[in-house]
């Protein structure tokens, strides 16, 4: 397998002009809606904590990106390797699908929350079944199960559903099986936006998470760079600045659409909030498929929900 030894283009595009703004905005939003999201209609209550959750996750996998490819750690920790950084691109799908679900939820909390959380109970359940069929029998297997079925269980009647609705509930779509949908008259242009996140640029992370050919040929040469060529090998170097600056702006701005999902659903009033989305956008729209992104959905989401730069 070989790959161009310089597959990225350099963006500009300076991190302090975002990183730290981006970080604390997030922290910002999430306690929002831990707090007061079910007064905002994200009900039943359940519903805030998945929302929060999701923030979490697509925030920390945000951090994880900063951390690795900061560039004190790149200039002064001897163990680091381009190959950690490409490494973790598949992390980048994960962050796309935390989108989905936001957006996926949002639409209509209390039909999409519930959907969400028995499809979550009936997917646990059934794999501690198959779990029992395989290992009944054997002590250490009894007990995890029987721990875990009683805590579930519990958790159902606590979230206010039976066990029988569970089980019958419809399992969760994929994002792909959403976005091509024709059954459950999904909003179209929801449907046209999320497709967006699976053709293109964005399309290359499913390629990575699956190991697949058209999904490894980009990142090659980062994940064996002492198989090139000796003459070659500097030009790894130069490549993964390209590399890294890229990414970290791709998953700066899928961190940025979901917050600004949550608060075109809720919004949240103080902290400045709209001006901050409006900054950090501005920052990051030099990059032409978050430019796209943004042109495609949240230019007109802000303005028809009130979310102004002052």
């Amino acid at each position: 397998m070989s790959a161009s030894t310089d597959p990225f283009p350099k963006t500009e595009l300076d991190a302090k002009a975002f990183q730290y703004k981006l970080e604390e905005l997030t922290n910002t939003v999430a306690y929002k809606v831990q707090r007061e999201g079910e007064s905002k209609g994200l009900k039943p209550g359940f519903v805030t904590m998945d929302i929060y959750f999701q923030i979490r996750l697509a925030n920390q996998i945000y951090n994880l990106f900063f951390y690795l490819n900061s560039d004190q750690r790149r200039r002064e920790d001897c163990d680091w390797k381009v190959a950690y950084s490409v490494a973790i691109l598949p992390l980048v799908r994960t962050m796309i699908d935390c989108l989905f679900n936001v957006t996926t939820i949002l639409q209509d909390p209390p039909f999409f929350g519930q959907w969400f959380r028995q499809s979550g109970y009936r997917y646990f359940l059934e794999g501690l079944e198959q779990d029992e069929a395989r290992y009944a029998g054997q002590p250490r297997w009894d007990t995890y199960i029987a721990k875990y079925r009683g805590m579930a269980l519990f958790e159902i009647r606590r979230d206010g559903f039976d066990e029988a609705g569970v089980r019958a509930a419809q399992k969760w779509l994929t994002l792909s099986r959403y976005v091509e949908d024709t059954k459950h008259n999904f909003p179209p242009k929801h449907q046209a936006f999320l497709k967006k996140l699976t053709l293109g640029f964005w399309k290359e992370y499913s390629g990575i998470s699956h190991a697949t050919f058209n999904g490894l040929l980009p990142i090659a040469l980062f994940l064996a760079p002492k198989d090139l060529p000796h003459e070659q090998r500097p030009n790894v170097d130069s490549a993964s600045d390209g590399m890294i600056s890229l990414h970290i702006a791709r998953v700066s701005a899928i961190l940025l659409c979901i917050l600004t999902e949550a608060q075109a659903s809720c919004g949240f009033d103080g902290a400045r909030i709209n001006q901050r989305l409006h900054e950090i956008w501005n920052v990051l729209v030099v990059i032409p498929e978050v430019k796209e992104l943004y042109d495609e959905r949240y230019a007109e989401l802000m303005m028809q929900k009130g979310i102004y730069a002052d």
